[in-house]
């Protein structure tokens, strides 16, 4: 009689207990990764502040600020076409420093685990429950980072505006906008945290099991 196999998937609820408990396993790595996708983050969300502010200093604030600036020589530069087109190229190099950033951070937080991949699928694990721990794992990771990262960049980009602007810092970004740049700006970082995992969980589920413990990372 020919043996039938039985293949039993499990649920999501235990997947994502396995998933929390590996990171509190590695608590140190885990706590490293976060602190680069944090690091990323802090960095985006004070270039977008920074220029949200800037964008909106000859339309929201007094005409006693604006004498100011002016004898300071701020004024002029802020409104330049100059300081613009610099200012595009910060919001690039931003976005571009917060993907590398990302992405490093979860490849290396995959391809070091090929040998416990290889062990999972030596005990019967799954190609998709491999690539669902691991993107649960990025996912935790990507959430905590990126509020971490939108709360010191929040921080950094009023502190330094307090201190250029005054007391009317608060009223170039409206609340709403501040909320909608924040949003944006979470979804980013938590796509491209899950995004820089995706490739390296799936290039290591599909690795034969020998093979993913022979690997040294």
């Amino acid at each position: 009689m020919a043996e039938m196999e039985k293949i039993i998937i499990l649920p999501y609820r235990k997947v994502l207990q396995v998933a929390w408990r590996g990171l509190r396993v590695r608590l140190l790595k885990t706590f490293l990764v976060t602190c680069c996708i944090a690091l990323a983050l802090t960095f985006l969300t004070y270039i977008v502040l920074s220029n949200a502010m800037t964008s909106n200093i000859g339309e929201r604030v007094s005409e006693a600020l604006q004498q100011r600036l002016a004898r300071e020589g701020l004024l002029e530069q802020m409104l330049s076409p100059e300081q613009r087109s610099q200012t595009v190229w910060m919001l690039g190099i931003a976005l571009m420093i917060s993907f590398v950033g990302i992405v490093n951070a979860m490849l290396i937080s995959v391809t070091e685990r090929f040998r416990e991949i290889g062990t999972m699928k030596c005990l019967g694990g799954l190609d998709s429950f491999i690539v669902k721990l691991y993107l649960l794992e990025s996912l935790f990771q990507g959430v905590v980072g990126t509020l971490a990262g939108l709360v010191l960049g929040l921080v950094l980009a009023y502190a330094e505006g307090l201190g250029r602007f005054g007391n009317e810092v608060w009223v170039l970004v409206p609340v709403a906008s501040v909320f909608k740049i924040l949003a944006g700006t979470f979804v980013a970082g938590v796509a491209l945290s899950v995004c820089g995992a995706l490739y390296p969980a799936w290039m290591a589920a599909k690795m034969e099991p020998v093979e993913a413990m022979r690997t040294e990372v």
